[in-house]
């Protein structure tokens, strides 16, 4: 198995100036940090190729009472050049558009893994799992024929993060034609406690969803594996729409 880790998440917990009220639509300024640290050639090519190999958010915590920065990455070089350089920053950090510094108070690895390790999981385990719990952390919205589509659906939560794996998985894509008829057949929500959300960015207000969904699985061994491999996925990709600039965060919970 290789040694590379693929794909990392890191949890910060963070305070901020009395000035500065955190709330979640901060990510997209924090995007601007991570893309400062990154500097101008890496954050041009990620522009350029339209691809988001990371994803991040802001949350708080009740049982800790801390707000916390989520962020992710599913790519050597996404880990290397953002997740990593932010676990080195400086624990102070001026924010030009808020004329005020958050602070760093802790860092923890969540995580760190490959693709080859993730298939494993799902695919050599006796365990078959029949639901999923996802938690949508920050507002999550998709978009479709241009238009906002505010409640979820199942086979659209898969698609998406089926793209997400077959763009930058290092081991084995999916057959997406083959996939796609019974990802629309194989899940669906069993149970939701969802609220309506407005996610502010640069003036502009996006609707969406927070609360959590239940993801039901249909007995089929070889598909359950695929939407458990998806649904636990989904935890460093994020869900749907602009995951790099706050939205879509995700907590997963695979149950046999």
């Amino acid at each position: 198995m290789t040694n590379t880790v693929e794909i990392m998440s890191v949890e910060l917990v963070i305070a901020a100036d009395p000035s500065i009220k955190i709330v979640q639509s901060i990510g997209s300024v924090l995007h601007g940090v991570l893309m400062e640290v990154v500097g101008t050639e890496y954050a041009g090519q990620l522009h350029e190729s339209g691809l988001r190999p990371y994803s991040q958010y802001i949350y708080f915590d009740k049982d800790k009472k801390q707000y916390i920065w989520r962020l992710s990455a599913v790519t050597a070089d996404a880990i290397n050049r953002i997740v990593r350089p932010m676990l080195e920053m400086h624990e102070k950090i001026f924010l030009k558009q808020k004329r005020g510094h958050i602070y760093i108070k802790s860092r923890t690895i969540l995580e760190e893994t490959c693709y080859e390790a993730l298939i494993n999981k799902f695919w050599n385990s006796d365990s078959l799992y029949t639901q999923a719990k996802l938690h949508c952390m920050s507002t999550t919205s998709f978009k479709v024929d241009q238009q906002y589509t505010i409640f979820p659906e199942a086979f659209r939560i898969y698609r998406y993060l089926l793209r997400q794996w077959n763009q930058f998985s290092t081991f084995g894509t999916m057959d997406t034609d083959l996939l796609l008829g019974a990802l629309e057949t194989g899940a669906f929500i069993k149970d939701y406690n969802l609220r309506m959300g407005i996610y502010g960015l640069e003036g502009v207000k996006i609707r969406g969803v927070g609360g959590q969904m239940v993801m039901q699985f249909k007995r089929n061994p070889e598909l359950q594996r695929i939407l458990a491999l998806l649904s636990y996925y989904s935890e460093f990709t994020g869900l749907g729409i602009k995951t790099a600039l706050g939205m879509g965060g995700v907590k997963s919970e695979v149950i046999v």
